[in-house]
């Protein structure tokens, strides 16, 4: 699992936009070294690298590494721990890829590849993130934004880099070809088919034979100081006043009372339902293409009127690419929704009516028409009671649970003893050690917490922190800084690690033994057996045609034996906790006929992998004239 997640996090496509979306929908983990919060090589504040001076912010790189962290966890159903971070080499894929990022920018400007603002402005509108019923909307842009605390000058700047990337990435890639002799030479190694047969060995037995000395344990730290390092840490203490102990029902006079008191809030305004047909006239179009547009959205108009059904004539002529599959349908909207030209012609028309004219804004020219209408007014009170109930619940929960934390924080500040106090207060004290980004136990994830957190001097009480469980208060007890711990605490930890290097080595030892005495002759399973090997045989299989019944046998073992020549035994391949040695007992050649049937897809596929390698040999070349500089502690590969 490990290597396979290590190999994910590689491909896994560099997309600053995406990161910063995806960031306001998970948690912080941060698994890393006093360099995000210290300086770069040049000692600039919140800098975890420079690539030709250019910084590279430590909130970029706690954007990515925040999604890796979402993908892995996504994938594998289980939170990340340090020591997996450590084995993905987390730090260090996070680093690499802002490196890269920052390369192709450079590189892209170098070749005069620039985004407008037009193109930055339709990327953006775009992101269904900031679209509220299928259209961007202002409003939600900022909240989005807001939520994860992402200034909108810094986003927009971070697509305008993405964009140009991609600009330079399309520019490299639309050059790559792909020759006919290299479509056979992949078709034959795609088809030729292969029969094996494997022998394994479990590495784990093995790890109850090994003894490890405690005189071994420093120097295998020593030696693997970056497996064992843990980021700075906090010893507190809390509680938790749950803002649902407090709730309490809520009568139908209060929620009478509430309704009269705040009759604007239930005032629903005019809303229509209008489609439209867009043709749009290029920003410097002249009058040729302005009279053209209009014409053609005449004619939409005449169609219409006639009886033809709107929404087929959006399919066949509207450029508005984000509905005109839709029949140009925009849904309901209400005033300010849309551009004031627009929305004065849309709001003049009645149900079933389409625009007599061509409608004029600076996208082009529209027809519309008005599918339905939703008057204005207020809403019933019955229609609403529900919605009133659960605020005014939420509310009173909410206000009471926000005194208690009160009264309790002022007990709190001036105890001797947190623990006992809280106690006595009919709280239950907790005490946990955490690192920047991890939880609380039993506190869902939240950023303010952990820098209120992190904020607190030694031996201060936080005021309460309103989290999604309740009000928190917290106690610094200890501040403890990144290192490696006292080998004491992490002894079996590193017991464990020691083990696993040997009984690896063993198995590796007796695995290179078997293929030794293979390699002067006799039987594979027979001598495989006799080593204490498991054994299978794999039937005919190629690249596009992986054996049925494989029984567990991973993909590096199958690769292994497609890569032996027939007869000959593989070196030891190491999957997991296994150990395989195969040996290729023969090779078929492929039915020529079956190329013209597989040119296509294998052409496809062919171009897809020269041009990532287009891609990747042009930032290799970028990266030898390019000075990187890196925080101390972000260029150490974290796993092994």
């Amino acid at each position: 699992m490990i290597s396979s997640m290590r190999e994910y996090f590689r491909s896994l496509k560099f997309i600053l936009v995406i990161i910063i979306l995806a960031f306001i929908a998970t948690s912080v983990v941060y698994f890393g070294t006093s360099a995000l919060m210290g300086s770069s090589g040049s000692n600039r504040p919140n800098v975890v690298g420079t690539v030709n001076g250019e910084e590279i912010p430590a909130e970029r790189y706690r954007r990515l590494q925040s999604l890796l962290v979402a993908q892995y966890e996504r994938a594998t159903k289980q939170r990340m721990t340090q020591e997996t971070a450590d084995r993905l080499g987390l730090n260090q894929q996070v680093m690499n890829d802002l490196i890269r990022e920052v390369m192709a920018v450079q590189g892209a400007q170098r070749e005069g590849i620039r985004v407008s603002d037009d193109e930055l402005r339709a990327q953006i509108q775009a992101m269904t993130d900031f679209q509220v019923d299928g259209r961007f909307s202002r409003d939600r842009y900022l909240q989005v934004l807001q939520q994860a605390r992402v200034d909108p000058a810094v986003f927009e700047q971070d697509v305008r880099r993405e964009l140009t990337r991609q600009k330079m990435e399309t520019l490299i890639k639309d050059g790559v070809k792909v020759s006919d002799a290299e479509l056979r030479e992949a078709f034959l190694l795609r088809n030729e088919r292969v029969r094996a047969e494997w022998a394994s060995l479990d590495i784990r037995p093995l790890l109850e034979g090994v003894t490890v000395p405690d005189t071994d344990l420093e120097t295998f730290v020593r030696a693997h100081q970056a497996q064992f390092t843990r980021p700075a840490r906090r010893r507190v203490q809390y509680v938790l006043i749950e803002t649902k102990l407090f709730a309490r029902p809520i009568s139908d006079q209060e929620v009478e009372a509430y309704y009269k008191a705040h009759e604007s809030e239930f005032e629903q305004p005019r809303r229509v339902h209008v489609a439209h047909v867009l043709v749009r006239v290029p920003p410097v179009g002249g009058s040729d293409a302005e009279n053209k547009a209009k014409a053609k959205v005449e004619a939409v108009i005449k169609r219409a009127q006639a009886g033809e059904d709107f929404g087929k004539l959006a399919k066949e002529v509207s450029e508005d690419t984000a509905n005109a599959a839709n029949g140009g349908d925009l849904g309901f909207v209400g005033a300010g929704d849309l551009v004031p030209q627009f929305e004065q012609a849309a709001f003049a028309l009645k149900k079933g009516e389409v625009s007599p004219a061509p409608v004029r804004t600076p996208f082009g020219y529209h027809a519309i028409k008005m599918l339905d209408v939703k008057e204005g007014g207020k809403a019933p009170l019955k229609d609403v009671a529900a919605k009133i109930k659960d605020k005014l619940a939420a509310e009173q929960s909410e206000t009471a649970a926000r005194t208690k934390a009160q009264e309790v924080r002022a007990a709190l500040v001036g105890a001797k003893d947190f623990t006992a106090e809280a106690k006595t207060l009919g709280l239950d004290a907790r005490e946990a050690t955490v690192s920047r980004g991890e939880p609380l136990p039993g506190i869902e994830p939240d950023p303010g917490l952990d820098e209120v957190i992190l904020s607190l001097a030694v031996g201060g009480v936080s005021s309460p922190v309103k989290t999604r469980n309740g009000y928190v208060i917290v106690k610094a007890v200890e501040q403890i800084p990144a290192g490696i711990p006292a080998l004491a605490d992490i002894k079996q930890r590193v017991i464990d690690a020691i083990k696993r290097e040997r009984a690896e080595a063993l198995g590796m030892e007796r695995a290179n033994a078997l293929v030794a005495s293979l390699a002067k002759g006799g039987d594979f399973v027979a001598a495989a057996k006799a080593a204490g090997f498991s054994t299978g045989e794999l039937a005919f299989f190629s690249r596009a045609e992986p054996p049925k019944e494989r029984g567990g046998v991973p993909g590096s073992v199958l690769t292994a034996a497609l890569q032996t020549a027939a007869g000959q035994v593989s070196e030891p391949v190491r999957s997991g906790n296994t150990i395989y040695v195969v040996k290729t007992l023969e090779r078929q050649p492929p039915d020529a006929q079956t190329f013209d049937k597989q040119r296509a897809d294998l052409e496809k596929q062919m171009l897809d992998q020269k041009r990532t390698q287009a891609w990747e040999n042009w930032l290799q070349s970028l990266s030898a004239t390019m000075k990187v500089e890196v925080a101390p502690g972000m260029n150490t590969p974290a796993g092994r």
